[in-house]
């Protein structure tokens, strides 16, 4: 038994996104689709019965919600990490 796992989402450019900044402040935005994280197991019977694990991994599977996140910070940031002490 070879069992499939597949999916496909494609997420086209052209989102717009508009929202006030307010003074003084600087805007971050993050764009995201999200998705599921599963563990899969693969087993295979041998030749004397006895059941051996062929393979196993993690799989990150896209689900069909997307989302904005938008958050003000006092200084420009990049991953946490401020960029400049302006």
């Amino acid at each position: 038994m070879n069992p499939l796992l597949a999916d496909e989402h494609i997420v086209e450019t052209g989102h717009e996104y508009t929202r006030e900044i307010s003074d003084g402040m600087y805007g971050n935005l993050w764009y995201r689709v999200f998705g599921y994280r599963v563990s899969f197991t693969a087993w295979r019977q041998v030749y004397d019965c006895r059941v051996r694990k062929v393979t196993a991994g993690i799989a990150n599977i896209p689900a069909r919600v997307e989302g904005w996140r938008y958050w003000e910070t006092r200084r420009p940031m990049f991953r946490g990490r401020k960029l400049s002490d302006r």
